[in-house]
């Protein structure tokens, strides 16, 4: 019997481990068992014909909100080539709504719904001994007599019984990978997407231990811990950051996602011991709201969370990265910039500002209707306009994210932002809002690709700022300080090469 393990690679980092778990369970099955993973730039003809050129018995095609699409697409022209062949989505996005999203699809035989571990190495199994107990397999929906059967979900997995995902699956030396030491979430916020069995499942610490050395033994180059979240419990993940700082191989950076108001002082001065470049910690703040917080059920000190962001930049050389959220209930445009603003004032090496996704299976998602939520009805089901946010003003704090995003996500504009903002007094969100507004009307949308344009587009910007307040002083030297920053972020040829060109971008 043929298997193939696929999808189709996305942002998700939920989704990064899936096939590689799987492909450790399975591979000593009496099967020919294949992994292939797609890239989002493959073209669907392409990967339809590798598939149904080697004829699989069964296919599994591992399944989220970004690639939703394209995954059903590519299912039913496998099953419409090769219509006596078994064809499996799986995922915890189509664990929700499992069957409406069959009967959308009549192409797909069997969905796998919650961890799928288990499922499919029972589902194999029955197909294997010719038992075709369908019926008796915990989380897995079938068709059967022109019926949709959804069966319950399974029990959740303790994380021991499960493989090392790396151990039969080639990893490249330098490259990224992701790593997991928890199942189940302490983030139950009302827009997150989690089985109704959330509780946290952990790896054994000395198992984590043994693993992570494993990366830093091979150098790879980024490892990716996909925890929500990592530091739940502080005294584990104090003695985690411990055996890293201890190990470090002075070439690998472990990334986190942490509760930022889950900290000690000790923890603190635990990670002053972190190399520069080792550690990166991703934090959502999402809102200063007291009300939206409360209202998705996010339960964050605000104050202590501050703090303890605060002591971390100034005390550590870990990277920093905070992220604001749109589209959260009671939150207008008005309260999301006085959040920004609070935000950004924290001075983390990267801002982000992110839409709200309207996720199956979350809480929010079906209280819905109480902030009068308009939202896409296909994956990834973004906030459209809010009872407090309009379509019109939710588009421009999007045209903003995405100018936010260019002009911090990969650095690059320190000194020159920080001082045109001091030169001007103009507060984080009205500045790139005004960048935003001055993008737009002057044609540079279509010009935001290259770095160096997006140097000769603050400048562009700093003559009109610097042209109304009526001081061409602080013009001249506004150029010097984006120079300077260009000549820190780019190769030396590629500031010739700019110099070369010159300021002006031509539209």
């Amino acid at each position: 019997m043929k298997v193939l393990l696929t999808t189709i690679r996305t942002d998700c980092v939920q989704s990064q481990l899936t096939l590689k778990y799987l492909y450790s369970v399975l591979s000593d099955a009496p099967i020919e068992l294949s992994m292939v993973e797609y890239a989002e730039s493959d073209v669907l003809s392409r990967m339809y014909t590798e598939i149904a050129r080697e004829q699989y018995n069964v296919v599994y095609m591992h399944c989220d909100e970004e690639n939703e699409a394209r995954i059903t697409a590519l299912a039913e022209l496998v099953k419409k080539a090769l219509p006596s062949s078994v064809v499996m989505i799986g995922g915890i996005h189509v664990t929700f709504g499992t069957r409406a999203f069959m009967m959308q699809n009549p192409c797909i035989d069997f969905v796998v719904r919650g961890e799928p571990e288990r499922v499919m190495f029972n589902f194999l199994k029955t197909l294997i001994t010719y038992e075709f107990d369908f019926e008796g397999i915990a989380g897995l929906a079938y068709r059967a007599n022109d019926e949709i059967y959804i069966n319950p979900l399974d029990i959740p997995l303790q994380m021991d019984d499960l493989p090392f995902p790396y151990e039969k699956v080639r990893m490249d030396s330098f490259g990224e990978v992701y790593y997991e030491t928890i199942r189940g979430t302490s983030d139950r916020c009302a827009y997150a997407q989690f089985l109704p069995d959330a509780r946290v499942r952990s790896l054994s610490l000395n198992r984590i231990c043994t693993e992570l050395r494993y990366f830093l033994v091979k150098e790879t180059e980024r490892v990716v811990i996909t925890d929500k979240y990592f530091n739940y419990n502080t005294e584990r993940a104090y003695r985690i950051w411990e055996y890293l700082i201890n190990n470090d191989n002075g070439k690998t950076t472990f990334v986190f996602d942490i509760n930022g108001d889950a900290f000690d002082d000790e923890t603190i001065r635990l990670l002053e011991n972190v190399r520069e470049g080792y550690f990166e910690f991703n934090v959502d703040v999402e809102s200063t709201n007291a009300e939206t917080l409360a209202a998705v059920g996010r339960k964050e000190n605000i104050y202590q969370l501050f703090y303890n962001i605060s002591k971390l930049i100034q005390k550590t050389k870990i990277k920093i990265n905070v992220t604001a959220k749109i589209g959260l209930p009671y939150e207008t445009e008005l309260l999301f910039a006085r959040s920004f603003n609070k935000i950004f004032g924290l001075g983390a090496h990267t801002t982000k500002i992110e839409p709200l996704m309207m996720k199956k299976g979350s809480l929010l998602k079906g209280d819905a209707g109480r902030y009068g939520y308009q939202y896409s009805s296909r994956a990834p089901f973004e906030v459209i306009a809010t009872d407090y946010i309009n379509a019109i003003d939710m588009i421009r704090i999007k045209s903003i994210a995405k100018i936010v995003d260019l002009y911090i996500g990969n650095g690059g504009f320190e000194q020159s932002l920080q001082r045109m903002m001091t030169d001007t007094g103009m507060k984080a969100y009205d500045f790139f809002a005004r960048l935003a507004d001055f993008i737009r009307v002057s044609g540079y949308e279509k010009k935001l690709g290259k770095t160096e344009h997006l140097y000769r587009i603050l400048y562009a910007f700093a003559t009109n700022i610097y042209d109304e307040m009526n001081d061409t002083l602080k013009l001249q030297i506004i150029m010097e300080v984006i120079h300077s920053d260009l000549e820190n972020s780019l190769s030396e040829e590629s500031v010739k090469k700019f110099e070369r060109k010159g300021w002006v971008l031509e539209v």
